[in-house]
């Protein structure tokens, strides 16, 4: 798997954050408390929904809601999917080359 974009909507210290990665290691720098372990946590919680507190602890301090998209090309299939999944409403996975959602849940 080979991330290539992570947007972030109103998750911690981000109120919104959006990178495109290229192939290769990436390094990802900042000042102590810039939000670089944010980013790390919004993946595993965006892919695997893994999230060590609560939503409402992940949620930007003012906001409602909370919303995170990983974009990715799959190892399986060398397609391109976009998982987005926020805190209030649950998640879906698009297939960007079908141009449609596979899966979705709401929470």
């Amino acid at each position: 798997m080979h991330i290539t974009k992570i947007e972030l909507e109103d998750i911690k210290s981000h109120a919104h954050f959006a990178e495109n990665f290229q192939r290769g290691t990436t390094a990802i720098m900042g000042e102590n408390g810039a939000g670089k372990t944010t980013i790390i946590e919004a993946i595993a919680w965006t892919l695997f929904d893994l999230l060590d507190y609560k939503k409402d602890d992940f949620v930007r301090r003012g906001a409602k809601k909370g919303s995170a998209r990983v974009t990715f090309e799959s190892g399986l299939d060398e397609r391109e999917y976009t998982v987005y999944r926020d805190t209030a409403n649950g998640y879906y996975v698009f297939d960007n080359g079908l141009k449609t959602r596979i899966a979705e849940k709401k929470e």
